[in-house]
């Protein structure tokens, strides 16, 4: 057992500086799928090992910066010490380069790369990622990648709400969205992801997803991709069981209970239609739609005076400002609207 032990954290050291063979990883992740156990123990090895390779760098960044601190005299054997510029110069190479090292600036904690982070500022904020996928992020989201994103991987890491144009142009890769303790992952298509709230939410406007714990992630993969035929004999861990299927038109939402539910997408234009900027909302009571109001603005939002507390309130406006939003639902019932950087308070007759 010892042994099986230190030959799979030999395989994990290899795989972290970027040697390891595909038969190796082909073992590797073989190993993986034997049993729950052995995809914890992964995953526990990973992040030690990797934290260790950090350290190391760490230690070389240190090494390069004091060596840099004294200099050898011009036809001389002494060395002497710096100037006092000189020092100052070497903190501030400290200040970058050590955070750096230490991922305080953005590098992975298996060493991957700087991470790229993009947050969403406006109602719906686009960009493209370098293999053409094109993400659409919601106010106060935020999405990252790293410098491996679509040679090594297509990994992202969700934090609030997207919309992703999958680019199957890029399907040797499989992408891959993780958010919580849950992933969904791709090859096209076209997903809603919502990861807010330890929820996990994934709805498919076109194409299929698989969603799965994150435990599971690296022996999921593997399946995307062209693998050798199995030997005579030898077993495969069954993990299909531990994977949900989305197809379009379908949604799954897992709770913070990772209880799951799977359903039809029903109101297209209230999940999918924000990407668009397009304020979409059905049957929804006066202290959940302001709720609703405050993130669509990224403003807290105060309802005051009498209202009908058992009325539903439905609508789809296209990008609209406050004071027409409120006015358009309320009508005649709002007596004044405030508004400031922070709060919308609506004051009612």
């Amino acid at each position: 057992m010892a042994q099986i032990k230190a030959d799979i954290e030999q395989l994990i050291n290899r795989k972290l500086a970027g040697e390891l063979s595909s038969a190796d990883e082909q073992c590797l992740l073989e190993w993986i799928a034997e049993s729950k156990e052995n995809a914890d123990a992964y995953e526990k090895a990973i992040f030690i090992l990797g934290r260790q390779q950090k350290q190391l760098r760490k230690s070389a960044v240190w090494n390069k910066v004091q060596s840099k601190s004294s200099m050898k005299h011009a036809g001389q054997q002494r060395s002497f010490r710096i100037s006092k510029m000189m020092k100052i110069a070497a903190m501030l190479a400290l200040i970058v380069l050590i955070p750096l090292a230490l991922g305080k600036f953005g590098e992975d904690d298996l060493g991957h790369g700087f991470v790229h982070t993009v947050k969403g500022n406006d109602v719906a904020t686009s960009f493209y990622l370098p293999d053409g996928s094109k993400v659409i992020l919601s106010r106060g989201s935020e999405i990252s990648y790293n410098d491996g994103y679509n040679e090594s991987n297509r990994e992202l890491r969700l934090k609030g709400k997207a919309y992703i144009e999958v680019d199957g142009k890029a399907a040797h890769l499989p992408l891959v969205v993780s958010a919580g303790n849950k992933c969904a992952i791709a090859r096209n298509g076209k997903l809603a992801i919502d990861g807010k709230n330890d929820r996990f939410d994934v709805a498919v406007e076109e194409g299929e997803a698989t969603i799965v714990d994150t435990v599971y992630k690296k022996v999921i993969i593997p399946m995307f991709k062209l693998t050798p035929a199995m030997k005579p004999g030898s077993k495969q861990a069954d993990v299909i069981s531990e994977v949900t299927k989305v197809t379009q038109g379908q949604r799954a939402t897992y709770s913070s209970m990772d209880e799951m539910a799977k359903t039809e997408v029903g109101n297209y234009c209230e999940v999918f239609s924000w990407k668009d900027k397009v304020f979409c909302f059905s049957n929804l009571k006066q202290h959940e739609l302001a709720r609703k109001v405050s993130e669509w603005y990224g403003k807290s939002v105060e309802f005051k005076g009498e209202l009908d507390p058992y009325k539903n309130y439905s609508g789809s406006f296209d990008d609209p400002m406050v004071k027409d939003l409120i006015e358009e639902i309320f009508g005649s019932d709002v007596k004044e609207i405030k508004e400031n950087k922070r709060k919308i308070t609506v004051i009612f007759s």
